[in-house]
Order: C-alpha cells, then sequence, then structure tokens
C-alpha cells in the first residue's frame, strides 16, 4: 500500500464493548511504524491496531493522554515470505482481564506478551465507534504508512470471535489457510474488504454497505494467501546499503551488491521479469542459496552501462563475456529462464531470447527454450549441482542500478500491466512476454506442485 490507505467514517456502535478486527498481511518494509487499523480524534484520544519499529505487533487504546490498552506479543514479525493471519478480538465484559483481549496468529493463540494493559472492566472501547477510521496509516498524524500486502479485512462491531470464522487448517497440508466466514452478524460498524474489485477496493461485502474511501495509488495484486508470489528478500543480502519498496519488488542497490529473492526451488522449471530502471552495472540471475553471503554459485546476465556491450554471463568468480544482447539499456524488460533438474538457463531482452554457452552467443525462439535446446550449463566451473537450491538473484559489481521484478503479479513498481500479457501453462502469473512453454511464475501454488 505504501502511499496508500482506506477511510471511513463510522456510526453509533451496536455494542462498544466487543469487537473483532481479523486480516491477511503480507509485510513489505520492516522495522517501521505501519497502521493496520488507526481511530483517533487527536493525539490523546486515539486508538489502533499497528506493527511497530521493531517489528512487534500491538493493540493499544489512549483516552486523555494515558494508555487504557496495550496488548503486545513478545515475539516479532519478520518474514517477508509469508502471510499472516491476526485476529484480535475483544470483550471488556470478560471477568478476568486477560480474556478482554485475544490475539491470535495463524490460528493460535498468543499467550507471550512484552507488555499486557488490559482494559478495565464493562469498559467501552474506540475501535466499534463513530470515530474516523484508516487502514494503512494513521490519521491524526498522517504516518505509519503500510507498505505490503493486505487481504480479507473484516471488522465485527458486538462480537469477539474466534479465529475458526476467518481461517482453518488444510487437512493436507496442515498449514492455516483462509476461509470465507459464514454467519456473522457484523454489527453496525461492521464490514468485510475482499479486495476483490479492482475498480472499487473499498467495497465492503459484508451486506452493511460501509464501503471505504481509497486515497492513494492502492493496485490490486494476485498475491494472496492462496497463492503466494515471490518477490526480492529485503533480509537476504551480502552486502549493505540496499533500499527496498513497491512491496519489495523494486530493489535499489549501490556499488558492489547483491540480494537473492525470498522463495527457492530445487526442481522444475521457472521464469520471471525484470525491468531496468536504472541500468548501472545491473547484474541478474541465479543463485545457490547456500551461497548467498559470499556471492559464488551465481550465474548472471551482466549489462554495464559503461561499455554498453551487455552482457557478460557470470559465474563464481569468474566471467565469460558474451554480447548476445548487445546494447542492454534503460527501460528494457529482461525474461530469465531456469531449467533446474538440467541445470541450464536462458535470457530475453523485450521478448528476445539469448544465451551464450562457452562464450558463444545465440539467438534463441521460445520453442527452442522449452526444447532446452543452447542453455547456458550451470554446472559450467563446478558451481551448481543437482543438489543446489536456486533462488533469482540481482545486483551490481561497480555502479548503482535500480530494477523492478515481476515474479507474476504482473506489476512493475507501481505500474500493473494492461492489453496483452501472459500467464504460464499452469494459466498462473501475469508476465509481459509470454513465457516459454512449461516455465513457471515462482509462486507458492506451482512450487507446491512443480518446485
Amino acid at each position: 500500500m505504501a502511499n496508500s490507505y482506506l477511510s471511513r467514517s463510522g456510526s453509533t456502535p451496536t455494542n462498544s464493548k466487543k469487537f473483532t478486527y481479523s486480516f491477511w498481511v503480507k509485510r513489505s518494509t520492516l522495522s517501521a511504524d505501519q497502521a493496520f487499523l488507526s481511530y483517533e480524534t487527536d493525539s490523546n484520544n486515539r486508538g489502533g491496531i499497528e506493527l511497530q519499529s521493531g517489528d512487534k505487533f500491538r493493540y493499544f487504546e489512549r483516552v486523555s493522554g494515558s494508555n487504557t490498552i496495550v496488548v503486545e506479543p513478545s515475539r516479532v514479525f519478520r518474514d517477508p515470505a509469508a502471510w499472516y493471519h491476526i485476529v484480535v478480538a475483544t470483550d471488556t465484559t470478560q471477568s478476568t482481564a486477560s480474556d478482554r483481549v485475544k490475539i491470535y496468529v495463524n490460528g493460535v493463540q498468543e499467550t507471550d506478551f512484552s507488555t499486557a494493559t488490559y482494559p478495565s472492566l464493562n469498559s467501552d472501547t474506540r475501535a466499534n465507534g463513530s470515530t474516523v477510521k484508516n487502514i494503512g496509516r494513521r490519521n491524526v498524524n498522517d504516518d505509519y504508512y503500510f507498505d505490503g500486502y493486505l487481504s480479507h479485512a473484516s471488522f465485527v462491531d458486538g462480537s469477539a470471535l474466534a479465529p475458526t470464522v476467518f481461517g482453518e487448517t488444510d487437512s493436507t497440508s496442515g498449514i492455516w489457510k483462509f476461509k470465507q466466514p459464514s454467519g456473522v452478524t457484523w454489527g453496525n460498524n461492521g464490514f468485510h474488504l475482499k479486495f476483490e474489485n479492482s475498480a472499487a477496493m473499498g467495497t465492503d461485502s459484508s451486506g452493511n454497505s460501509n464501503t471505504f474511501t481509497v486515497n492513494g495509488n492502492l493496485v490490486q495484486s494476485v498475491d494472496t494467501p492462496s497463492n503466494v508470489f515471490c518477490t526480492m528478500n529485503p533480509i537476504v543480502s551480502n552486502r549493505s546499503g540496499f533500499t527496498f519498496s513497491n512491496n519489495n519488488t523494486t530493489v535499489n542497490t549501490p556499488s558492489t551488491s547483491g540480494s537473492a529473492a525470498n522463495m527457492g526451488v530445487k526442481q522444475g522449471k521457472w521464469y520471471f521479469e525484470c525491468l531496468i530502471n536504472t541500468l548501472g552495472n545491473f547484474y541478474g540471475g541465479w543463485q545457490d542459496l547456500d551461497n548467498v553471503a559470499t556471492n559464488t554459485n551465481s550465474y548472471m546476465v551482466d549489462g554495464t552501462v559503461a561499455t554498453n556491450n551487455g552482457p557478460d554471463i557470470y559465474y563464481g568468480t569468474s566471467s565469460s563475456s558474451a554480447n548476445s544482447m548487445n546494447g542492454m539499456a534503460q527501460g528494457d524488460y529482461i525474461g530469465f529462464a531456469i531449467d533446474v533438474p538440467n541445470l541450464k538457463c536462458w535470457w530475453s531482452r523485450n521478448g528476445q531470447w539469448y544465451t551464450a554457452d562457452s562464450a558463444t552467443p545465440t539467438t534463441l525462439t521460445r520453442a527452442q527454450v522449452s526444447a532446452n535446446n543452447n542453455g547456458f550449463d550451470l554446472t559450467t566451473g563446478s558451481e551448481m549441482n543437482s543438489s543446489s537450491t536456486i533462488t533469482a538473484y540481482m545486483g551490481t559489481s561497480t555502479a548503482a542500478t535500480n530494477n523492478s521484478f515481476n515474479f507474476g503479479t504482473g506489476i512493475f513498481g507501481t505500474t500493473k500491466l494492461t492489453g496483452t500479457t501472459y500467464a504460464d501453462d499452469n494459466g498462473v502469473g501475469i508476465f509481459k512476454y509470454e513465457p516459454p512453454a512449461g516455465f513457471r511464475a515462482i509462486c507458492t501454488k506451482n512450487i507446491n506442485t512443480y518446485g
């Protein structure tokens, strides 16, 4: 959401002593204050459900400058590849103080807290009152903007519900998954935001018509709790100075830097795209996850703006010159394809496929790539083998570079693809150029079957 948020004025609550807020979230920017729900009159009278700069979650309320509720689990939330399902259920009529606020993460109740100031018995909360509600920022100070993905945000006015109303355990995988809420009495201020209409992202599906106003450039994504797409990883890198934005799909690197993605594969055929915003000394390709920190066991197409002779095929600590994509430049879309079982890879520039094996440049058709013809041998220099776990990788060796990656969500930076787009053979992903037959988007749905 980054610079976007949703807002709506509330009305008289059904029951100001009870509410439930359930939502699914995938983080992008870490170590930053971010609001999932904010309701404030002024700085002394406010409340919110938020993440703090220390990556801890909290629910709090403040009245006349004094904190009346602060419930903060001890754990931190730092996984940029995972969707978390969080439920805050409040009922101040409970005789036991610790029962008045319950927080659940992926169906499991939190019991270890760094701070636990519970509301007074039978006290009114502000969450389901008439105060303006913001999702994705703190409204009084216009800050705490959320950067990441949000799905199925549900608010129930008048009931403290269990997480099983909104989620369930998959009988096969044992993973907590989304469940369509049913039989819920939403109350006057209740809402259910599915974000399923790209033209009206604030639409309430609870039946209450409590629709929110969309502010900023909120963009719909196919990355959901049911199918999680790969992004670059702000935690895994071998140098300092990176900046990540646009839900970790845009990466700005200083000189001599590299960073890996947040998903790895051990089999299958895979494809992703990259838009070069600033060429610098861009390189991108594939990396053995076991060697991310040392920058070895890596295979990148290397395009250098200074010589403009792009690219070298770089592997390990040596490179093999190949001018097969001569003239790589800002605004180019680079495609990356890999056949993990056969340890071969290919590159494309604006839809035209190339490879270089033993420094011999070759122009290829999609059919040739699909048939595994003329792929660059990843075992060159004995760098990778059949036991390697491989991930996407990018960086720069001399000059700063900025690039936006599309692993199948159909978005480069903040720009969503329009017009003709392409999916993989599994019908998954939104790409600018057609992936070779048999090559797939890097996402959990595909990895579960092919990775």
